[in-house]
């Protein structure tokens, strides 16, 4: 989804039907929404009544003139803040921004929906022309968001100007933060000879000091109580909508998907299109999610996760969707911790260890501490009351790699003494993996 301050454009993922025709014209049916416009549908725009098959036979028509597109389907939405433009005007814009796109000469249907707080209409027309070529979907989302800004006579610079202003509305702690601000804007940020230069649509549009952001992280004052208010919303929703993470699917040209590299969850895209919370995980190219950060929309504060809910305590053992190996016999095992959380753990750990300049950094950064006695090393969860041999965590070559890096960490001083995790903790209990299915209130407060 693409914005510029009053108007939102959408471009759905490519389709191999035309499905898009029946989704509009039933919500006409249903008087939940108006057939504006009907182009290049040649003979058939003489006809007095037409079904909605007459008008996906004539799109399946023209797109059979090129059998190696398995998605012809080009289906659009222009959005509007609340009521501020009419059908008659959205259905204007549509047709401009269509031309823009190159669909001036395509079959296609415009449709106004009055069904939502937002006045929007939706566009349906084919990616194949008469002569059987494919229109042009290269950088098509970058195109349909220049090209709306056109239509309604906005500037790229002064768009991002606008962005950098919002982005300072924020409460923001660090020049990360302020960074993931504007990368949620859909911008590419480079650092240079401190300034932070700004780059959409494949051209730097703007350039800021460092200096004027961390002057601004330096006066960061998080608010107490929005902060009880997001943990109380966590608590409710994640016993609601599963917090399981999984990769979002990215669009490639064409209309196919692919997993892509973004973490989500079902729990994340509430808070986001309900809430306006947004959640972005942390991960290496490959990796599991090591941490993450909030975007409050609402109260324009970012948090870092760990300020509201420990990443271990929001998805439990469940990250990525993805199993451990069972039986590989690489790690030992240890009685009463259940593999997945095993897993969890370990990912944590290694990402402490290879993501991060030292150590100690990275267990600070993952809130995770390292405490040692006569028994051996314990990496410490203390959000979670867990507490795990480290032996239990990495193989061998990998244990003996950081005995040989970090010695000092590996010495047993008798005055420490970790809580360690007994065999009769109920993973289930502390992680809730069970208890969201089951519906059941937390009872272990260990």
């Amino acid at each position: 989804m693409f914005s510029c301050f009053f108007m939102i454009v959408k471009i759905f993922p490519a389709s191999a039907s035309f499905k898009g025709v029946s989704y509009n014209t039933n919500k006409v049916e249903q008087n939940r929404g108006e057939l504006m416009k009907v182009g290049n549908f040649g003979p058939l725009q003489a006809l007095e009544t037409l079904r909605p098959e007459d008008y996906v036979n004539y799109l399946k028509m023209i797109s059979a003139r090129n059998k190696g597109v398995k998605a012809p389907q080009f289906h659009a939405a222009i959005s509007a803040k609340g009521k501020s433009y009419d059908k008659e005007v959205l259905t204007a814009i549509a047709t401009d921004w269509l031309a823009r796109m190159g669909y001036a000469a395509q079959p296609y249907l415009i449709i106004f929906h009055r069904d939502t707080a937002n006045n929007h209409v939706h566009i349906v027309s084919t990616r194949i022309d008469r002569e059987g070529r494919k229109i042009s979907s290269a950088f098509e989302h970058n195109r349909a968001i220049q090209n709306l800004n056109q239509v309604l006579g906005l500037d790229d610079r002064m768009l991002a100007t606008q962005d950098v202003g919002k982005a300072f509305s924020y409460q923001f702690g660090t020049k990360a933060q302020f960074m993931m601000i504007l990368e949620a804007m859909g911008y590419k940020l480079k650092v240079q000879s401190g300034q932070l230069m700004l780059i959409k649509f494949g051209k730097q549009q703007m350039e800021l000091s460092l200096a004027d952001v961390l002057k601004k992280a330096n006066n960061y004052q998080p608010d107490a109580e929005r902060r009880v208010q997001v943990k109380a919303i966590f608590h409710k929703y994640s016993r609601q909508y599963s917090t399981s993470l999984y990769k979002q699917e990215a669009v490639l040209p064409g209309g196919e998907t692919k997993a892509g590299e973004v973490f989500t969850s079902d729990f994340a895209k509430y808070l986001e299109d309900k809430m306006g919370i947004q959640l972005l995980f942390h991960s290496k190219e490959g990796k599991d999610p090591y941490g993450y950060s909030i975007l409050d929309h609402t109260s324009k504060t970012v948090w870092k996760g760990s300020e509201i809910t420990p990443l271990a305590q929001l998805i439990g053992a469940q990250v990525g969707g993805k199993r451990p190996i069972e039986g590989s016999g690489s790690v030992p095992a240890f009685f009463g911790l259940s593999e997945e959380v095993r897993h969890y753990y370990q990912t944590l750990l290694k990402a402490a260890i290879s993501n991060y300049p030292d150590l100690r950094q990275g267990l600070r950064e993952l809130d995770l501490g390292l405490a040692a006695n006569n028994k051996g090393v314990i990496l410490i969860n203390k959000a979670t009351n867990i507490a795990i041999p480290v032996s239990a965590l990495l193989p061998t070559h990998e244990l003996m790699t950081l005995r040989e890096q970090y010695p000092q960490t590996f010495t047993y001083p008798d005055v420490i003494s970790p809580v360690m995790l007994t065999d009769d903790v109920d993973d289930q209990q502390i992680h809730g993996m069970r208890r969201r299915r089951q519906r059941k209130a937390r009872t272990n407060t260990r």
